[in-house]
């Protein structure tokens, strides 16, 4: 399947949508790209140092490639989850092979899993940012540092913003609601493009104690670019097995990074997830 940027379908995706959206764009001024850099390093490198500090280990991932036949994993990360007053904090950390953290992504959500806030930052793009949630949920406010370029935008939407560290336990409260057969619409957040992109979340079957998930791209363009994503749970313990999708760390091909398409293997640390 052809693949092309989700960059260049920004305009398009918007128009169709309707959803109200603003950018802004700085130079960078006193930082430099590498004062942007030396930030992001020391982030990850307390974290690596000490990584209770993003809270108790859920469970460790290992990330390889989708639909091959190799067997050494491209990638691994693991779950924290810290308590807040609001609810909790979960932080993903994904490391290299040689073990060295190179992005990391942490949600703020409710106890129910509504997003509050998503911060990220990812040494093989050298980017880092933010995005906040309103009170109510249909605001977002973004802030990306670019290598040094910031940028920030404001978003209105009008269901439910998703992320990485948040999507797994959003499904999970919405368990009931997906296997009576209902569709939850959810906006993605994709901080390096200063927006959101719209997936339906559906339940796909149950067997052998297992209950599966797709994720997919609501709309035709985005489907172009991305592939649905499929998780499965243990229907017991309601914790994470399985994954196969988009992932965050992208691979080196031919001296480019390219997004990968993956499967992650999960090893839980705590007996259900949070």
């Amino acid at each position: 399947m052809k693949k092309f940027s989700i960059i260049s379908m920004v305009s398009i995706l918007l128009a169709v949508s309707g959803i109200g959206i603003s950018f802004s764009h700085a130079q960078p001024e006193a930082q430099s790209k590498t004062d942007s850099r030396a930030a992001m390093l020391a982030q990850i490198s307390a974290l690596q140092q000490v990584p209770d500090r993003a809270g108790s280990l859920v469970y460790e991932g290992t990330v390889f490639g989708l639909n091959r036949t190799g067997t050494e994993p491209l990638f691994k990360y693991e779950r924290r989850v810290a308590r807040t007053a609001s609810g909790h904090a979960a932080s993903h950390m994904t490391s290299d092979p040689s073990g060295a953290v190179i992005i990391v992504e942490s949600a703020e959500a409710s106890s129910d899993y509504a997003l509050q806030r998503f911060d990220a930052v990812n040494l093989q793009t050298g980017q880092a940012g933010s995005v906040t949630v309103s009170n109510n949920g249909r605001r977002l406010d973004y802030h990306l540092d670019d290598n040094g370029r910031v940028s920030t935008a404001s978003e209105d939407i009008s269901v439910p913003a998703v992320s990485g560290p948040q999507l797994f336990g959003f499904i999970l409260k919405n368990w009931d609601v997906l296997k009576a057969g209902n569709k939850v619409p959810v906006r993605m957040i994709v901080l390096k493009d200063l927006t959101t992109y719209g997936f339906d979340i559906r339940f796909e079957k149950q067997d052998l104690g297992k209950t599966m998930f797709s994720v997919t791209p609501s709309s035709f363009f985005v489907r172009m670019a991305i592939s649905p994503m499929h998780l499965t749970f243990d229907t017991q313990r309601k914790s994470v097995l399985h994954y196969e999708g988009r992932v965050p760390p992208m691979e080196m091909i031919a001296d480019k990074l390219k997004d990968l398409d993956a499967r992650v293997e999960y090893k839980s640390n705590e007996f259900a997830y949070r």
